[in-house]
C-alpha cells in the first residue's frame, strides 16, 4: 500500500483551482487499486470543500490538523494559548486566525477585502471569481479576547508590500522555539506551532497507517512543501514551482496545468500492480 500526499493550488488542482473530472477520477484510481490519497494543504476545511475532491484524508493548515475521509479529526496541533496571545496583543499586524471550519480577523470587511485584493495583485493571481467565496469563511471585526478563547490551528498574513515578508521573518526566527512561518508564496505568512509542518504530518499519518517511507509519494509547489519534499525520497515539484520547492524536491513533473500530478500517481499505482 502506498501513501500519495498533495498540496492543493499549484500542484493538484486545475488553473481554476478546483477538481474536476480527470483529478477525481484520477483519485478513484488511487483508491480502487488499494492505496491512500491524502491532501496536504494550507486551507482550513472550509477553504478545501471549495475545491470540490473526492473524499480522502485530509492534512490541512500545514500540517497542523489530519482527519479522516469522513473529516473525523485524528490528530491535532493547536496553538499554544501564550503563542496566541502574543500574536494577538503584542504584535503590530492584524492577522487572520483558523479554526478548523473559519478564519476569524479583527479587521472590518472592507479593509480586508482592499488587502486581499492588493495580495492577488503581488501573486500576479486573476481569481476575483472566487473572492466573494473564498471571503465566506471570514468573519471580521472579531474580538480579540474571543478569538483567544477558540482553538487556532494556523495563522495567516497577506501581505500588500514585499517589504513586510523579512518583517515576519524576523518575527519568526527569533521566536522559533513557537511558532513556525512556512508561506505557500512569498506574499503569505503562515504561522503554526513549533515542529508543525506538513512533513511531519504526513510521517504522522503514515506511521498511523502503517506505510513505510519508501511507499511515500509527495507532491507539491510551495515554500510550505518543503518540509515534506526534503523528507521522503518519493518527492515530486511540478514545473514552474517556487525555487524553494524545486531545490529540495527529487523529480521534475509537467506543469501542473497538464495535470502532470494525478496522471502521475496514477502511473505509479497502474505500473505497481
Amino acid at each position: 500500500m502506498k501513501l500519495f500526499a498533495s498540496d492543493l493550488d499549484g500542484t493538484l488542482l486545475n488553473r481554476k483551482h478546483r477538481a474536476d473530472w480527470i483529478i477525481n477520477h484520477g483519485l478513484q484510481i488511487i483508491k480502487e487499486t488499494g492505496n491512500v490519497f491524502t491532501v496536504s494543504t494550507g486551507r482550513n476545511l472550509s477553504l478545501l470543500r471549495t475545491a470540490k475532491l473526492n473524499k480522502s484524508y485530509v492534512i490541512c493548515m500545514n500540517g497542523s490538523c489530519i482527519l479522516d475521509p469522513n473529516e473525523k479529526i485524528l490528530i491535532r496541533h493547536p496553538l499554544k494559548k501564550e503563542v496566541l496571545h502574543f500574536l494577538l496583543f503584542d504584535t503590530p499586524f492584524q492577522f487572520e486566525y483558523q479554526t478548523i471550519d473559519g478564519i476569524y480577523t479583527t479587521k472590518d470587511a472592507q479593509s480586508f477585502k482592499k488587502i486581499y485584493m492588493a495580495n492577488q495583485m503581488l501573486r500576479n493571481r486573476d481569481i476575483k471569481e472566487d473572492m466573494v467565496k473564498n471571503l465566506e469563511a471570514y468573519f471580521f471585526e472579531s474580538d480579540p479576547y474571543w478569538i483567544l478563547d477558540q482553538e487556532i490551528f494556523k495563522v495567516n498574513l497577506h501581505f500588500t508590500d514585499p517589504s513586510m515578508g523579512p518583517l515576519l521573518d524576523k518575527l519568526a526566527k527569533e521566536h522559533a522555539d513557537k511558532i513556525v512561518n512556512a508561506p505557500s508564496v512569498p506574499s503569505l505568512a503562515e504561522i503554526t506551532g513549533a515542529g508543525v509542518t506538513k512533513g511531519n504530518a504526513v510521517q504522522e499519518l503514515a506511521d498511523m497507517l502503517e506505510i513505510q517511507n519508501q511507499d511515500i509519494y509527495v507532491y507539491g509547489d510551495g515554500i510550505n512543501d518543503v518540509s515534506m519534499l526534503s523528507c521522503f525520497d518519493h518527492s515530486y515539484c511540478p514545473a514552474g514551482s517556487t525555487k524553494e520547492a524545486l531545490a529540495v524536491a527529487h523529480y521534475e513533473l509537467g506543469p501542473y496545468e497538464e495535470y502532470s500530478v494525478i496522471r502521475h500517481m496514477v502511473d505509479v499505482c497502474m505500473n505497481a500492480l
